[in-house]
């Protein structure tokens, strides 16, 4: 490779991001192109519901890129097509509509996903329905709360909750619909998802959960959404039933996409294309628990990906063995988050699961209004291998994912985890640790002394 590679990345989310910093990073001489349709370099997707319930402003969610020597970024231009026998990259410019070719060495495709907007359902196309993606659409669901009372949000994913809570928060009436029977529908054991639901209506949002919505219906905007036999009058709609990734160009070269329509990458972030790599939502993971593909769509997971293929697209060795699915959920109310495989999902992929649910304080009790923490750990019978864990709280939930995350990827046995040493004080852990308490629990209905 030349001393100065030229590094192209197409899409500025978190992959490409990622991917762009770490390529400059290992080789300070290489020529690094970011081509992003968007108007603005840096946002902050995420903070999206925060912003919504205005306790973030506006302004603090889009970033400027980085100055740097050899470091472009495009914006307001969209890749159009590329060359791979060439290795060039086709332009548009949104704003002038002037297309240039820009050459690489080395491509990385980080387009990340688009919201799931279901066209069977009657009525999507009417007024007053946003999927939540961009700033641009955070802040049309900013101004409908300036203007409206109700809403209604279909899906009770992690945004999707986020989102409500939210709004609830800006003061409106809020119902969510769900498909599923439960929030959260395949990241969450029931016992936990009950939690998170029983938060929910105590705090005044409505939930319609089993149901799917059949139709939207309005004259010139929403007014109702039509959910099996419900009729929920509202204001305004918001989409959060997932994303699908991004893969038109990818398609248009032959890459080869995986089971879940995902780009399918080898340890190296490489894929079936010479030097070109793929990173972020776009691209499907091994899980490390099943080794089977899996789309692991979030920031965390990108940030992996764009760091091995930055690396590697520089000249670097990196690799990346798999992912673990380490998410979480954070509301002004609650946090719930989850990694690994839940019992219901261990069951499916063959494991022999045993799972435990305690529930204790976050810190000590006697201080004033003690916080509690519910966790669920599932471990494999036979090898007695952690293979999930789920928490609900209102404080402390990161770092307790974490620690069992560790423990997951690692392959640690329960045995091994009774090892574990805590830090203690009394305002922020208790003696046992609350991730102690539940690692106990699963040892003694494992039989392990």
């Amino acid at each position: 490779m030349s001393t100065k590679p030229r590094i192209v990345v197409i899409g500025y989310g978190t992959a490409g991001i990622t991917a762009a910093g770490y390529a400059k990073r290992i080789n300070r001489r290489a020529l690094v192109t970011v081509i992003e349709k968007r108007s603005y370099a840096i946002y902050h997707p995420c903070s999206i519901p925060d912003a919504v319930a205005g306790l973030l402003d506006w302004k603090s969610l889009v970033e400027e890129a980085p100055r740097m020597s050899g470091f472009n970024v495009m914006l307001n231009c969209q890749a159009e097509e590329i060359d791979v026998d060439n290795q060039v990259v086709r332009v548009r410019n949104l704003k002038t509509n002037e297309v240039t070719k820009v050459e690489y060495d080395k491509l990385i495709i980080a387009t990340g996903s688009v919201p799931l907007v279901p066209r069977r359902i009657k009525g999507i196309d009417l007024e007053g329905i946003y999927p939540i993606k961009t700033v641009e659409d955070g802040l049309k669901v900013h101004e409908a709360c300036k203007k409206y009372k109700r809403a209604v949000v279909v899906g009770a994913s992690a945004i999707g909750l986020e989102m409500a809570v939210a709004l609830k928060l800006r003061g409106l009436d809020v119902t969510v619909v769900e498909l599923m029977p439960q929030c959260m529908p395949g990241k969450l054991d029931l016992d936990i998802a009950k939690l998170v639901e029983d938060e929910l209506r105590r705090r005044g949002i409505k939930l319609i959960l089993g149901k799917g919505v059949e139709a939207f219906e309005g004259k010139d905007k929403v007014e109702r959404v039509i959910a099996g036999d419900e009729v929920i009058e509202t204001d305004f709609v918001v989409l959060a039933i997932g994303v699908r990734p991004n893969v038109e160009l990818a398609k248009q070269i032959g890459i080869e996409l995986g089971k879940y329509g995902g780009i399918k990458v080898n340890e190296k972030m490489e894929t079936n294309v010479p030097n070109v790599y793929a990173a972020g939502d776009c691209v499907e993971s091994i899980n490390l628990i099943t080794g089977k593909p899996v789309l692991a769509q979030f920031a965390s997971v990108a940030f992996r990906h764009g760091r091995v293929a930055g690396i590697n697209a520089a000249g670097g060795e990196a690799k990346l063995r798999g992912v673990i699915v380490n998410w979480i959920v954070s509301t002004e109310w609650f946090k719930v988050g989850a990694v690994g495989l839940t019992h219901e999902m261990a069951m499916k992929e063959g494991f022999n699961p045993v799972s435990v649910t305690v529930r204790t304080c976050a810190w000590s009790c006697i201080y004033p209004n003690p916080v509690e923490v519910v966790i669920r750990l599932t471990a494999d019978k036979e090898t007695h291998k952690l293979l999930g864990a789920q928490v609900f709280s209102y404080e402390n939930v990161v770092y307790m994912l974490d620690v069992f995350s560790l423990a997951i990827y690692q392959g640690l046995r329960v045995e091994d985890l009774l090892e574990l040493e805590t830090a203690y004080a009394p305002t922020v852990s208790t003696i046992p640790d609350a991730v102690f308490v539940a690692i106990d629990g699963l040892a003694r209905r494992l039989r392990i002394h």
